[in-house]
């Protein structure tokens, strides 16, 4: 039986505990060492104790007994944990653990899959190797990417990333923004950020950011003056990146062929608006729930990345069908993702996550969800000329789209990927459908349509009133937007 805080004693443990942790001699752990840890069962879940994590870490603890809270700090990241919640925050975002932090015999016990998952979702190099029944191996300080350093030469700018693992080109990206930061994404790359974000710089590098994610790492360095062009050359502990202010003669022809494909500009749609709400359920409306998803997401590619991002709308306005993608097509975007949520009156038990592609809806879900977001046109003051989605009339409506359906389906199944990984146990995978929705129609670019839950689910409901869940979503189509840069941009680089 797990027993009540006492939080006198608790006090006096960790006060000791952390003199204890914080000026301990011992040799720091090999950077290939696993680490075991001793695993408790509690209603058949796996728990690790977090004061032998912190422990075999070297970390360091604080206890604020006013607000029964544990500060766990890994260099300058902090995580914090209460007794009984089954919430944690690390970085200054607020994770699901699913179950309950315990507290028994003055210790700390989180459970291990949600755990690890949260730390690897922040950033924190930890990640587990093996587990029995009784111990769970793990290992810290996965760092690949170590530093970076720049050297000025007469014909151009060279900087290195230092690396302890060698990559392969395929799985290295770079892009120029329009305002002037140069991306780097590399897959299966981990970020000691500390080490990076304070290294020392010069001319033409002003400013260094770095972001961790799941399967990649990206740092972006912003550029004093403006390039025409760059090489990658892969070492064995090293990614160098040649940046050239002189070209060839015909660099204008090569320059204008990259700006052409690169993806600068992400136009994203918040589902319906003003006098039309959407799906109405639990006293929330579509409108609301898509322009903050959709705002969640825009600050990210913005912040991020330097991307262009237009919206179709930025407030609860009424904006017609037929012209969201003519906005996009006018702003020349090159990605059109249209965000909305989904309702059926039914079953109120029905609930998840899917992403649409423009065809011919196949099942009687798709077209029923056709239905709704295609009603919108019966609230337009004046008659647009939308075609009828049917037979040879789809033919010559999606004609625009042809050109970009690979692309499409790519980005769809990386968005439905991406949603999968993010939001798992806590809703289902509907998967990547086909259907026929007016809000796609003419959208010359790659186009997706993603109903991110049900409101008339009440569960699903609930989770998306909440902000942190909507910023999972919108993480989720971030990542997916990374992925497919990484996979279409790489042959330009070239």
């Amino acid at each position: 039986m797990y027993r009540a805080l006492n939080k006198q004693p608790l006090l006096i443990l960790v006060l000791l505990y952390c003199s204890i942790v914080g000026y301990a001699m011992a040799d720091d752990i090999s950077l290939n060492k696993t680490i075991p840890l001793d695993i408790l069962e509690h209603n058949n879940v796996a728990y690790i104790s977090l004061n032998e994590l912190v422990d075999t870490h070297k970390l360091y603890t604080n206890y604020y007994e006013s607000k029964d809270k544990l500060e766990v700090v890994y260099n300058r990241k902090k995580m914090y944990f209460s007794p009984g919640l089954s919430y944690c925050k690390m970085n200054g975002e607020i994770y699901n653990l699913i179950h309950p932090t315990l507290y028994t015999k003055n210790t700390f016990y989180v459970p291990i899959k949600t755990f690890y998952q949260a730390l690897k979702q922040a950033g924190f190099p930890f990640r587990i190797i093996k587990q029995t029944d009784k111990l769970l191996y793990v290992i810290k300080n996965l760092y690949n990417i170590n530093q970076v350093d720049v050297k000025n030469k007469k014909n151009g700018t060279v900087i290195n990333l230092h690396t302890s693992r060698s990559f392969v080109s395929d799985n290295i990206s770079g892009s120029i923004s329009s305002s002037n930061w140069l991306n780097i994404t590399i897959l299966g790359g981990i970020l000691d950020s500390l080490n990076l974000n304070t290294a020392f710089l010069q001319k033409p590098i002003l400013k260094i950011e770095t972001m961790q994610l799941k399967e990649s790492a990206q740092i972006s360095l912003l550029l004093e003056n403006q390039i025409e062009d760059f090489d990658i050359i892969i070492r064995e502990s090293m990614i160098t990146f040649l940046l050239r202010s002189s070209i060839e003669d015909n660099a204008e022809k090569i320059i204008e062929l990259r700006k052409k494909w690169l993806i600068d500009t992400i136009v994203i749609d918040p589902g319906h608006g003003g006098k039309d709400p959407g799906a109405l359920g639990h006293k929330l409306q579509e409108k609301d729930i898509t322009l903050d998803i959709s705002k969640k997401l825009g600050k990210m590619l913005e912040r991020n990345l330097g991307i262009n991002v237009v919206y179709t709308r930025e407030e609860d306005v009424f904006v017609p069908l037929w012209k969201r993608t003519k906005m996009a097509n006018s702003v020349g975007g090159k990605l059109f993702i249209s965000l909305h949520v989904n309702a059926t009156e039914k079953s109120p038990h029905i609930h998840g996550f899917e992403t649409y592609l423009l065809r011919p809806g196949k099942t009687d879900q798709a077209i029923e969800v056709v239905k709704r977001e295609n009603s919108v046109i019966e609230l337009e003051k004046e008659e647009h000329n939308y075609a009828d989605l049917k037979n040879e009339n789809y033919i010559i409506a999606s004609m625009a789209q042809n050109s970009f359906m690979k692309e499409s389906e790519d980005l769809a199944a990386l968005i439905n990927q991406h949603m999968a990984s993010n939001l798992q146990n806590m809703t289902k995978n509907r998967g990547v459908k086909q259907a026929g929705f007016h809000v796609l129609v003419g959208a010359t670019m790659p186009n997706v349509l993603v109903e991110v839950g049900f409101l008339s689910n009440k569960n699903e409901a609930s989770n998306l009133s909440r902000s942190y869940y909507r910023r999972n979503i919108a993480e989720s189509i971030y990542k997916a937007i990374l992925d497919f840069k990484l996979k279409y941009e790489k042959p330009l680089l070239k």
